[in-house]
């Protein structure tokens, strides 16, 4: 049950589902902000709707569904920058509301910050942890300080990648901090 239970968190806390709400509850909060439906919708396409993409190609495409769960990762992750390049940059040359730009550059760096410390650094920092604790962060400068008690939801997350044996509390804790950092650099370049 416990294992179920932490497969569950594992699955909503999956960065474009996290991306989904995030950016749901800034339209909804914020609608004014992002000038039009559209850039709310151009917003979903590009930070969840593609990114998540990668895993039906993942099951669909035997060459792909044989290297298991690893490929699997390295398709999500190649879905999800290029989505993310495509996706700032455009909301550059289309001129999008800085709310928009502020979710985008968010979403842009906190994935190079993650792939620098883990494939460069060659340190495991976790994707959940950072996946969560940025738009947490990003949710904060939005809607306000009143949106912190959102970070009460980081132990949840901890124990759900704990107990399905994927990070230790070091990387779970690593991976918070650069969600954080990177969200704050993103929202004061932009």
């Amino acid at each position: 049950m416990k294992y179920r239970i932490a497969k569950v968190i594992s699955y909503v806390t999956v960065v474009p589902v996290v991306a989904f709400i995030t950016i749901l509850l800034s339209f909804i909060y914020r609608t004014r902000c992002f000038s039009s439906t559209g850039w709310f919708v151009y917003s979903i396409i590009f930070l969840t709707i593609i990114p998540i993409l990668a895993y039906p190609v993942h099951r669909i495409v035997p060459a792909l569904r044989k290297g298991g769960r690893n490929s699997e990762r390295k398709l999500a992750f190649i879905f999800a920058v290029v989505s993310y390049v495509l996706g700032t940059l455009l909301t550059f040359v289309f001129g999008a509301p800085i709310i928009v730009k502020k979710i985008f550059m968010a979403y842009l760096l906190s994935g190079i910050f993650l792939s620098f410390v883990n494939k460069g650094l060659k340190i495991k920092a976790s994707g959940h942890a950072c996946g969560v604790s940025g738009p947490i962060t990003l949710l904060v400068n939005i809607l306000g300080i009143q949106m912190i008690w959102l970070f009460l939801l980081m132990p949840v997350v901890y124990w759900s990648r704990i107990n399905l044996g994927r990070h230790n509390i070091v990387e779970l804790i690593l991976g918070t901090f650069i969600g954080i950092v990177s969200t704050l650099v993103a929202v004061s370049i932009v």
